[in-house]
């Protein structure tokens, strides 16, 4: 015998085409649209196999929340990550005067002092940073790579960018 459709997936059914839509004006990409939708699907189905979980009178209002939820989730990630790019922007590269000997030996001597501050940083604080800053991945697929939160992700990012922020204003002008 088939089992009936359970309420919260057959409204993510019928609501996909309207999500999609909704998803995609306000994050503005078809594929983290696309992405989110299917992340909004798992929140929904590992909802539905909990049978502890309590029952929702409007389904097709509760999964259209839950979708809203994850694209305001979505873009508060994307601008806290461009507030952090900015600011690393900010601490590597200032504005660039003319090219002295004395400008080179000083932006020598910046560099030097960069490097040992990353050198002294905790070793997966370091690995993290480099992993996001110079391997271009994300929060997300970091923390999925080495099996930790994204919060410990963001904080681990934070504390260099705090390190090399202490290091440039030690830096003479």
């Amino acid at each position: 015998m088939k089992k009936p459709p359970r309420p919260i997936l057959a409204a993510f059914g019928d609501e996909q085409p309207r999500l999609a839509r909704m998803l995609q004006g306000r994050v503005r990409c078809g594929a983290t649209a696309a992405d989110l939708l299917q992340d909004v699907w798992l929140k929904l189905a590992g909802r539905e196999a909990e049978p502890a979980v309590g029952a929702v009178n409007d389904p097709h209002a509760f999964v259209r929340g839950v979708a809203r939820n994850a694209a305001i989730d979505h873009l508060r990630k994307e601008r806290r990550r461009a507030d952090i790019d900015a600011e690393v922007n900010g601490l590597l590269w200032e504005s660039v005067d003319e090219a002295s000997p004395e400008r080179i030996l000083m932006g020598r001597e910046a560099l030097a002092e960069i490097r040992r501050t990353l050198d002294r940083m905790p070793a997966q604080s370091r690995e993290i940073f480099l992993m996001n800053r110079f391997g271009g991945k994300t929060h997300k697929a970091i923390a999925q790579e080495l099996g930790i939160a994204e919060q410990t992700v963001h904080y681990h990012i934070r504390r260099v960018l705090d390190a090399l922020a202490r290091c440039r204003d030690a830096l003479p002008d």
